[in-house]
């Protein structure tokens, strides 16, 4: 271990906060990079505040491990400093909220370590969201750059969800609202689109746009209308393999004649 990654991974919690706060993005995943996965955990039990019982704790400190194993997702440890993560008693699922998430008892009790880590990248992307200006509330983008974030890095390989970029989990999360819906939401959420993006947010923003195949205009309101006007039609509430095949197949029509 070099005296750079020694100081790293041995940092406090406090020290964490005040050095992620002045680290960019590319400074932060490089320096996580350097890490070997023995160091990378004990850098995350020592940042993470986990308001769990003893027994839900490890397979959420693996969780998080395993997310800044991805060389993009470094920049997750300054979440890591400054987001408690708690319980809830609930079948399943998770919430990001103000400055911390919450996993229920369900999720923890499954004890699954892709689900874990997926959730926790994704709730974890919302504080992101909120930190550093992007897309907030209950929006498209939002929930769409929360999903799309770890489905560009843990499933890069896999062709079928990089096919549908970040325009699936976007638009499909308009189309659930109107669709589907959740009880005590509104069924036609907002798109989201950022507006004041920090660097750090800008950074990220720029990684997530770079990898997306469905080129989804994430900062003109007006080209996503019509983006997502292409798509309306669909009915969001099937059999989610067929609403898939024909969102697929729509968005490759839609890239066709662009």
């Amino acid at each position: 271990m070099t005296a750079c990654q020694k100081k790293l991974c041995d940092m406090t919690q406090e020290k964490a906060k005040e050095w992620t706060k002045n680290a960019t993005v590319a400074e932060m995943n490089r320096k996580v990079k350097a890490l070997s996965p023995a160091e990378k955990e004990k850098l995350v039990r020592g940042w993470l505040t986990l308001n769990l019982p003893e027994e839900d704790k490890e397979v959420v400190i693996k969780g998080c491990a395993a997310i800044i194993e991805h060389p993009l997702l470094g920049f997750y440890v300054e979440l890591f400093a400054h987001t408690p993560v708690n319980k809830h008693e609930a079948g399943g699922g998770a919430w990001a909220a103000g400055d911390h998430i919450s996993l229920s008892s369900g999720l923890l009790a499954e004890n699954d370590p892709e689900s874990i880590r997926n959730t926790l990248t994704h709730e974890l992307f919302h504080i992101f969201n909120d930190r550093e200006h992007g897309a907030g509330g209950i929006s498209a983008l939002n929930e769409g750059t929360a999903i799309w974030i770890f489905n560009m890095t843990f499933y890069e390989n896999d062709p079928q969800k990089m096919a549908l970029g970040l325009a699936e989990p976007a638009i499909g999360t308009k189309l659930y609202y109107r669709d589907i819906g959740i009880p005590g939401y509104p069924t036609d959420i907002e798109f989201g689109i950022p507006k004041d993006l920090t660097p750090k947010g800008r950074e990220v923003y720029d990684m997530l746009i770079a990898a997306d195949r469905s080129k989804l205009p994430v900062y003109d309101e007006a080209k996503l209308r019509e983006y997502f006007d292409f798509f309306k039609d669909i009915n969001r509430n099937q059999d989610f393999p067929t609403y898939l095949g024909q969102f697929r197949e729509r968005l490759e029509k839609w890239l066709g004649t662009r």
